[in-house]
């Protein structure tokens, strides 16, 4: 059987453009995912949307709850850090991106193939902006320092919205719990290189990422 991905949505507020992201999920050529939505208390139709694909999907596909509301990061990190959540991988998604079909697919190809289980294996990349029509206009700047602990003290490599990590890693960010960070994503970074683990950055981009 493929590998089960969990993918950790968070929404606020950001139904104009979440059924668009939620379609591209659909169309991931890596089909074995299931997304959990935490809602940080919107107040336009996000939960009417989010109640429709769940309807609209297979049972358990979706799972929606209602986040801590304390901004995106710690949103982001009460998923993260809870052990009742499990797959075999695990993939940040903020609301109002568009994922590319194979963004999942390359992903797990890479952790496959480069990961020891035990060890934090942490994958990441560049990211398409775009505008809000989606046309795009470049790519996310490329590091020139190679992904490591140091580097990371200083720097932050990639967006969330690009990551894609082992249960390792998982456990990790469990085990500090959701600790007050200013992101996620750089946390995870810091987290994984100071372990030990192994952070892979991908310096093709399969997100369209607005801005």
């Amino acid at each position: 059987a493929s590998a089960l991905v969990a993918i950790l949505l968070c929404t606020f507020n950001g139904a104009r453009f979440l059924a668009e992201q939620l379609d591209s999920l659909e169309k991931q050529t890596h089909q074995n995912w299931i997304v959990i939505a935490s809602d940080d208390g919107s107040t336009d139709s996000t939960l009417e949307i989010l109640q429709q694909y769940q309807a609209k999907w297979p049972v358990g596909k979706l799972s929606i709850r209602s986040g801590p509301q304390k901004g995106f990061c710690q949103n982001f990190l009460s998923l993260a850090c809870d052990p009742s959540i499990r797959a075999d991988y695990y993939a940040f998604c903020d609301q109002d991106d568009v994922w590319l079909p194979s963004k999942l697919s390359v992903a797990l190809e890479n952790i496959a193939s480069n990961q020891k289980e035990s060890e934090p294996y942490l994958y990441c990349g560049r990211t398409k902006y775009v505008d809000e029509n989606l046309k795009p206009f470049g790519l996310s700047p490329l590091f020139v320092f190679p992904p490591s602990f140091r580097n990371a003290l200083v720097q932050s490599i990639a967006g969330g919205n690009t990551m894609v990590f082992n249960q390792a890693a998982k456990l990790l960010l469990e085990k500090v719990g959701p600790v007050d960070v200013p992101s996620h994503d750089w946390w995870l970074y810091i987290l994984v290189t100071g372990s030990g683990g192994n952070v892979l950055y991908d310096k093709m981009g399969y997100i369209h990422y607005r801005q």
